[in-house]
């Protein structure tokens, strides 16, 4: 225990004594006066709170709290800011909590008599919006400094904004007045000295920045799925590149890992394929009567990640770069529906609703259903000639055009334009138009390359009532 605190507890002591043995009563009376308030010799940033309530404390600090103001002078011109334009909020509630913490029973009250304390306001400061004070006062002396900037442009090209000298104040002196306007609970004057201020950042470093910057992004960069080419835009490539300012330096520019591996995920999601759910026609058993559906694998790119480190390397070095994506197949599920009753009657074993092309090479007629009903036809038709006779089976439609030319290349012996309403159902044999046959139905005769011809209107009926997957029964 040292000297301090020993003679402090022998004046308490002795305080204590004498109130008790010399006059109890009115110790007693003086406690109970300060019950749930200040005590005695108790200030708030100089100012008396001794025996007020924590109300009235709160009251008395809001008040000298509204009325404070900082006068700064600047070059002659004089500004006048409330302590909340200036970043400071008082909390006059927690500052009257402090003020009375002190008031914990009979012997603190006692203890007050040879103490005095001078509880700080409590305060809060918000730095941004001091500095933005101080700028406004900065621009009434002068335009302000400006940094050079970098910027990438709608084009890609990153672009400098020049710097430039300019005015500020002494923003120390001002720091100072705003303190003691707090400390103090008073009103403060201060001038504040102008001063020129050079740019952190010049022109030319922002300029040497951006020539970096430009030199990164400037290389070709495309990755491929194998079919198309997905090349990354000038914009692309500046948005990826990056120029740190810490402390007025800029830093070199730098390519964002994370942004490049971005852009190569949000590419490779565009070339993914999810795989197409198959339909099977099953009796009440649950034997497969058709592939009413067939499935299709999907495709998921395997190799993003490589692709982005290849490409971070290959910007890193200078190069243009060319990736390519690897795939996984994604294996489809399978569905199953019940056929119609009856549909064994028929030659496609149908679910109720489903779409499906009945071919009948025998009547030389095509027939669109709906489950057992047919909703269109029978249309006449012409089909494959002798040697070169159409397919016969369960095909699906997997491909529609509405006009295209056929043959018109040394592989194939004829050349027809314009072909109009082409549905493909297996390899080059599709169901189409064919405006140039003048009488339909006679099959064989005069017919295709293999093809089923239909006239015009009919095939555009037909082409616009399927579906890639429609099922085509092609049958004698």
């Amino acid at each position: 225990m040292n000297a301090k605190s020993t003679s402090r507890k022998v004046v308490v002591a002795a305080v204590l004594g004498g109130a008790f043995l010399v006059c109890g009563g009115g110790a007693a009376a003086y406690a109970y006066q300060y019950e749930g308030k200040a005590l005695a010799g108790t200030t708030v940033a100089g100012t008396d709170v001794s025996g007020r309530t924590r109300d009235q404390i709160v009251a008395q600090v809001q008040s000298l709290a509204d009325g404070i103001t900082v006068t700064s002078d600047v070059a002659g011109t004089q500004s006048v800011a409330k302590l909340s334009d200036l970043g400071v909020t008082i909390d006059a509630g927690a500052t009257a909590d402090a003020a009375l913490a002190r008031n914990t029973g009979f012997v603190s009250r006692i203890e007050a008599l040879v103490g005095r304390q001078d509880v700080p306001v409590s305060v809060s400061r918000d730095q941004k919006a001091l500095d933005a004070y101080t700028e406004k006062l900065a621009a009434s002396a002068g335009p302000a400094m400006k940094n050079a900037t970098v910027t990438p442009g709608a084009d890609g090209v990153f672009t400098v904004t020049e710097s430039a000298p300019g005015k500020s104040v002494d923003t120390a002196a001002l720091a100072a007045a705003l303190d003691k306007a707090v400390s103090s609970l008073s009103a403060q004057s201060v001038s504040l000295e102008v001063k020129d201020v050079e740019p952190d950042i010049t022109t030319a470093e922002a300029k040497a920045a951006a020539d970096k910057a430009n030199a990164m992004s400037a290389q070709e960069v495309s990755v491929t799925d194998g079919i198309e080419t997905y090349t990354a835009t000038a914009k692309d490539k500046a948005g990826w590149v990056t120029i740190a300012e810490k402390d007025g330096t800029l830093a070199d520019p730098v390519v964002d890992k994370a942004k490049v591996k971005a852009w190569v995920e949000a590419t490779a999601e565009k070339t993914n394929e999810e795989p197409r759910p198959g339909i099977d026609n099953v009796d009440a058993s649950g034997k497969v009567l058709a592939k009413a559906f067939p499935g299709k694998d999907g495709l998921k790119v395997n190799n993003a990640d490589k692709v982005a480190d290849d490409l971070l390397t290959a910007i890193g070095a200078g190069k243009a770069f060319q990736g390519s994506f690897d795939y996984d197949k994604v294996p489809p599920t399978n569905e199953t529906r019940p056929v119609l009753p009856g549909a064994e009657k028929y030659p496609y074993p149908a679910h109720a609703g489903e779409k499906w092309i009945d071919v009948d090479l025998t009547k030389n007629t095509l027939t669109a259903y709906e489950g057992l009903t047919a909703v269109h036809g029978p249309i006449p038709i012409n089909h494959g000639s002798a040697g070169n006779e159409t397919v016969t089976g369960i095909f699906h439609v997997y491909l529609k055009y509405e006009a295209q030319d056929m043959g018109c290349t040394p592989d194939w012996p004829y050349c027809a334009k314009d072909v109009p309403w082409v549905s493909y159902f297996t390899g080059s044999y599709a169901l189409h138009g064919a405006p140039w046959v003048g009488e339909f139905g006679r099959g064989s005769v005069n017919g295709s390359h293999g093809c089923v011809n239909l006239p015009v209107d009919e095939a555009g009926w037909i082409y616009q009532w399927n579906e890639i997957g429609t099922p085509v029964v092609s049958h004698y």
